[in-house]
């Protein structure tokens, strides 16, 4: 005998990493004054600026972008604080055969990365899945963001991706220049349960 039974499966998604996405666009003037001033500064050839660029008159109008994309993001999210603090916010510049190896960004709570300059081409931020026992077993599959081990987003020039700081990412060998801005952020306020012994204010 056939049967022609189909089970009635509903999804729970648990434990979900979230990355979000927003836009800036400045004006051509104000964008090549930032381009400038980051070539200007970036100190004996290396990959990146140092971390007060949130404190330069050139990128205030970035940085309350990304405060304010940040405060959506926690909201979404229904975390609670006082307010929030960029701890740090530097320019990353890479030139064609550039890379940038596998990092998270310790101590603080968001971290994001935003694209000032970049062409088609260049590569995409790439993000690791955090579950180490995800990876035990791997079937074949048609790869999609519910399987897969790796997520990826384009550099589009003008978008912005924030994502959990302890989240492992990297970006491969690109074939063009490229310059993005990144940036930490700590949630000053209340931590864990009052009288848990496990509690802090920060």
């Amino acid at each position: 005998m056939e049967y022609n039974i189909m089970a009635n499966v509903k999804l729970h998604k648990c434990f979900p990493t979230v990355i979000s996405e927003f836009s800036y666009h400045p004006d051509i003037v104000l964008q090549e004054q930032m381009v400038d001033y980051i070539k200007k500064v970036k100190k004996n050839h290396m990959y990146h600026t140092d971390d007060t660029l949130h404190n330069v008159p050139y990128f205030i109008d970035l940085r309350d972008i990304i405060l304010d994309a940040n405060k959506n993001h926690l909201k979404k999210l229904d975390y609670k604080y006082d307010h929030l603090e960029i701890t740090g916010m530097w320019a990353n510049y890479l030139s064609a055969g550039d890379s940038h190896p596998p990092h998270t960004h310790s101590n603080n709570f968001l971290s994001g990365v935003y694209y000032l300059f970049a062409e088609k081409n260049t590569s995409s931020i790439q993000f690791f899945d955090p579950r180490p026992q995800a990876n035990v077993l791997q079937p074949r599959n048609s790869p999609n963001i519910m399987n897969s081990s790796m997520v990826q987003f384009d550099s589009v020039r003008g978008t912005g991706y924030i994502f959990p700081s302890w989240l492992q990412h990297w970006v491969p060998p690109t074939s063009e220049e490229r310059i993005s801005i990144s940036w930490n952020i700590i949630l000053r306020g209340e931590y864990g349960a009052p009288g848990t012994l496990q509690n802090a204010h920060i």
